[in-house]
């Protein structure tokens, strides 16, 4: 009995190193993921969905707005693509290097592009596309430059630049930005921006509280993404894309009584999604039932956590582009129990359902 023990142990001991090294690609596939305490392990996995829709070049985000339609950053294509939900072409505008994507509740789409200044630097704007505007239709819809990364907040730079972007249901946007400067107290590059206003800026606000620099649960260095819910009104989740040791994907809840954000995990619950090391989180989305998906490009792989923080067994992964494969996949999103994700290195959108919805 006791040398039974020993060997359960000693599996469960190389299961937990394997999920916490954070030097070598990692391929879920090979087994079910149990978080020890939320998931449990069954006979429920995504399957991949056919055709792939291909001819994309370093696609970075993928989006399923409200209508619903998709939305597609074809990064090095310079091109945002408009497709229905069954993937059909509908248009397209030309768009220098889109990251990132997003939709308020006005039908307004919002993207995270490169832009030139007079004097030759590359900087990052969000423009606003009013998509009721155009009859629905990207290429018809009027585009607005809404905020760029040199936007003094109070202070001004040309070396930052925005990572990720999401709204709140009053329409306000979140924003999260990286740059080099951080010594400053009253405004470092790396901050979470709230951003108010329509045709123009109402209001650029840094949230305050955060660490610019360092691991902790608080730190927002090298955030990669943000992602709000669409029905709370101050919550968020970020990932950030560090290689190293420190929490990677941190979930926020606002305090109205002190009016400041707490982490809704912290280590000593023994929540997955704060004690796992993820390997370089690029992408993070919920569910109506608040479940987060975090596609990882540094393992090619997808992380599902439930609401309580524990993993599920539905993640997988593998390094390819064969099926439930990634390259370096970059972007994720989840709309009616099916899953996007834009396979950045392979030039391809994917999409999954569980086993069990396949009906």
């Amino acid at each position: 009995m006791k040398k039974f023990l020993f060997y359960i142990n000693f599996i469960l001991i190389l299961l937990i190193f394997s999920l916490t090294g954070c030097g070598e690609k990692l391929d879920l596939s090979q087994f079910p993921i149990n978080g020890g305490g939320g998931g449990n392990i069954s006979d429920t996995v995504y399957v991949q969905i056919y055709p792939e829709w291909g001819g994309y070049n370093n696609p970075k985000d993928i989006l399923v707005g409200l209508e619903p339609l998709i939305y597609i950053a074809d990064t090095d294509n310079n091109r945002i693509v408009q497709l229905d939900i069954s993937g059909g072409f509908i248009s397209a505008v030309e768009a220098k290097h889109p990251i990132r994507l997003a939709m308020d509740n006005n039908l307004d789409l919002l993207a995270i592009c490169d832009s030139i200044t007079d004097i030759g630097d590359t900087i990052n704007v969000v423009y606003r596309y009013r998509l009721y505007d155009g009859g629905g239709i990207l290429s018809n819809a009027p585009r607005i430059s809404f905020l760029t990364s040199a936007q003094p907040t109070p202070i001004s730079s040309r070396r930052r630049k925005f990572t990720g972007i999401s709204t709140f249901p009053d329409n306000s946007v979140l924003i999260s930005r990286v740059g080099p400067d951080n010594s400053s107290f009253i405004d470092p590059d790396n901050s979470l921006i709230k951003v108010t206003g329509r045709n123009s800026l109402t209001s650029v606000q840094p949230l305050s509280g955060f660490q610019t620099t360092g691991n902790g649960i608080f730190s927002v260095e090298k955030t990669s993404s943000i992602i709000t819910f669409r029905t709370n009104p101050t919550d968020f989740i970020l990932t950030r894309n560090t290689t190293d040791f420190g929490f990677k994907v941190e979930w926020f809840e606002f305090d109205d009584v002190n009016g400041s954000y707490n982490p809704k995990f912290l280590p000593e619950t023994n929540a997955d999604i704060v004690r796992i090391q993820l390997g370089t989180p690029q992408k993070v989305a919920v569910d109506d039932n608040s479940n987060v998906y975090v596609i990882d490009s540094g393992r090619d792989s997808l992380y599902k956590f439930n609401n309580l923080g524990m993993i599920k067994g539905e993640s997988f992964g593998g390094t390819g582009s064969g099926t439930n494969q990634f390259s370096s996949p970059f972007g994720i999103a989840v709309f009616n129990r099916v899953v996007y994700i834009a396979d950045s290195g392979n030039g391809r959108i994917v999409r999954y359902k569980l086993s069990t919805d396949l009906n």
